[in-house]
């Protein structure tokens, strides 16, 4: 009799053990899955051009070359890192230049802003290669085209980056992809004064209000206790997993990029983007484009 009972009770351990680690395995799999499931997933670009008078002849005369470099190689990382293994064959990776609007100032042309993006139908990229260059030529002419247009502005009223996010961030993020923002800017959502006097409150950053933060001890308790921080726009992205990168941020005194910083983060932050990435202005271009692959490198 006690045998048989050390027979059954060996079976039963032998029988759970076997459930245990088929468990575990089925777990271990599925996290596999999920895993290769993230890496899988298409990149969709999003770069926001910010042609305020930060790109004025007066103000940054070599400024528009500089943004031109940039968003040229931009494309080259895009086409070195995406879209090549595949030759375009079935890719479902995008890129795509939005320009927001300046009050007051004439739009850009919206045969240039419709080429401003590698973003196409599935009978279009089973073109492959040939017709990925195709797209590929019309948005580096369209980028040229843009640029020549800003050049000939004769006033800049001020970005509008604010409104881009509240009217137009859902039209671009895609639920499938892994989503990236990168957002080629000064860091100040500043406007003539015309234009600012009639903005709703706490739409934008004025250089004004960030050298007083500069000058007031305990700046951030300031800037959280007072409500110093950007208007919500109560959208909530935190389920596109969005990151954010800004570069070319200009500063006159170091702490004024760590107060622009705070006032995007915040913002960011309010609308489900926590992964915010910061990058102040740089002499060598390079730079840039190397924090850019390192961030485009990330799942």
């Amino acid at each position: 009799m006690e045998e048989k009972i050390s027979v059954f009770a060996y079976l039963f351990v032998v029988t759970a053990l076997a459930l245990t680690v088929g468990c575990t395995n089925d777990k271990s799999d599925a996290k596999d899955r999920s895993s290769q499931q993230s890496l899988t997933k298409p990149a969709n670009i999003i770069v926001i051009v910010d042609t305020s008078d930060r790109v004025s002849k007066e103000k940054n005369p070599h400024q528009i070359e500089k943004d031109i470099e940039i968003t040229e190689n931009i494309v080259d990382i895009f086409e070195e890192k995406f879209v090549r293994p595949s030759l375009y064959i079935g890719s479902k990776d995008t890129l795509a230049f939005v320009v927001p609007e300046q009050p007051g100032v004439p739009s850009i042309s919206q045969t240039t802003l419709a080429n401003l993006k590698i973003w196409r139908t599935r009978k279009q990229r089973a073109g492959g290669a040939p017709e990925f260059r195709k797209m590929k030529t019309r948005l580096l002419g369209a980028i040229r085209e843009l640029y020549q247009s800003v050049n000939e502005l004769e006033q800049f009223t001020g970005s509008d980056i604010w409104k881009w996010f509240r009217d137009s961030t859902e039209v671009y993020l895609k639920p499938d992809a892994r989503n990236y923002i990168i957002c080629l800017s000064d860091g100040y959502l500043d406007f003539n004064h015309s234009i600012q006097v009639e903005r709703p409150k706490r739409t934008y950053i004025s250089y004004r209000a960030v050298a007083k933060l500069r000058e007031t001890p305990n700046w951030k308790q300031k800037f959280h206790t007072e409500k110093h921080g950007l208007l919500e726009i109560e959208k909530d992205f935190s389920d596109y997993n969005v990151k954010f990168l800004m570069v070319e941020i200009t500063h006159r005194h170091m702490l004024d990029l760590e107060i622009v910083k705070e006032y995007w983060r915040v913002w960011l932050k309010s609308m489900g983007i926590a992964d915010s990435q910061f990058l102040p202005t740089q002499d060598d271009p390079q730079v840039v484009m190397e924090r850019i692959t390192e961030f485009l490198s990330v799942q």
